[in-house]
């Protein structure tokens, strides 16, 4: 078969011109019957689509990266963990305690009461 094409790609270009005229014939009678206001909202559907698909492909392409990425074998160096640094708020005032003792809470110093004063908003007073 020199200089021609083999049997299934012509089948595959007939096919496809196959499909094509019956998309336009589609279209053609849709865009006959159907109202001004169906033919606009499908063009916007349409063109909607047309603007959304290079986002999606980079999106996809971007997530196969990633997933490559997390696929392949990681560095042979050994995880070094950071060195944790503390520290230590400052002391209350008035203690002067070991480092070791940490006293509970009762025993923290108190204010002194002075006695607390409520106003009643809205109260017939």
């Amino acid at each position: 078969m020199t200089g021609q094409d083999s049997l299934s790609k012509r089948i595959g270009r007939w096919a496809a011109l196959l499909i094509a005229v019956f998309g336009l014939g589609l279209a053609v009678v849709v865009g006959q019957r159907l109202s001004q206001d169906s033919l606009a909202l499908l063009l916007g559907l349409g063109c909607g689509v047309a603007v959304m698909t290079p986002t999606l492909g980079l999106g996809f392409l971007l997530l196969r990266r990633e997933w490559a990425r997390s696929s392949a074998p990681t560095s042979s160096l050994p995880a070094v963990q950071p060195p944790v640094i503390v520290v230590a708020p400052p002391a209350l005032p008035g203690y002067s305690m070991p480092s070791s003792y940490t006293p509970s809470p009762a025993v923290w110093p108190q204010p002194a009461n002075t006695g607390r004063t409520f106003t009643i908003v809205g109260g017939d007073e």
